[in-house]
């Protein structure tokens, strides 16, 4: 039989940091916070995918481009039509206090209407350089309902101490501990890719990426 090739492009989701995803789930807001190239986006997709095996949950994603809220706007409309939700549609972007809590009340009322769970997925959050997406997702946080979960990912910390503990058991933080692989994960990453590597290499390694 011929030896099966390592596939170096395998997504490699390591025990650890798949004990440390199941909290999202248990979570209205979960903020994952790591610089480029720690798989922050890799791990959620995973998770997502986990969750959305046999139509058991929808995932709605939104990658952000730019800093532009008009924009990010649109992408949410287009995202939730995209998962059969045209909730959005109906509203304007909402540039007051009064417009935006009349949007979470329809989101909030979508989501609890029916059994099925949601995670709604923002990637790149760091490039949206703007209070008033960070007030609403504080805001939102704290209403919706049990079936319904925020997931935001941002290169820097962006959610205020404050928030941090007013929203209490409501908000859970994934960072960089989470994220990178420890020696003995790094060594089972690099046998799935083929290579045998010693305890020296492997520390060698670990240290320089």
């Amino acid at each position: 039989m011929a030896k099966r090739k390592p596939d170096t492009g395998a997504i490699y989701i390591s025990p650890r940091l798949r004990a440390s995803l199941e909290p999202v789930g248990r979570c209205a807001l979960t903020v994952v916070t790591a610089p480029m190239g720690y798989g922050k986006t890799t791990a959620i997709n995973w998770f997502l995918a986990e969750k959305t095996k046999g139509g058991k949950a929808v995932a709605i994603r939104m990658s952000i481009y730019s800093g532009s809220i008009p924009i990010l706007w649109r992408s949410a409309q287009d995202a939730f039509r995209y998962a059969g939700l045209d909730v959005l549609d109906a509203f304007d972007f909402p540039g007051d206090e009064a417009s935006a809590g009349r949007v979470m009340e329809e989101l909030c009322r979508t989501f609890a209407a029916g059994k099925t769970s949601y995670y709604l997925f923002l990637d790149d959050f760091h490039l949206l350089r703007d209070e008033r997406a960070v007030r609403f997702i504080c805001r939102i946080s704290t209403r919706l309902p049990e079936n319904a979960h925020l997931i935001v990912a941002s290169r820097d910390r962006f959610l205020p101490a404050a928030e941090v503990v007013r929203l209490g058991a409501r908000v859970y933080q994934i960072g960089t501990e989470q994220l990178r692989l420890n020696h003995t994960e790094l060594a089972v990453y690099a046998h799935r890719c083929g290579t045998e590597l010693s305890d020296a290499q492997v520390e060698r390694l670990l240290y320089s990426s």
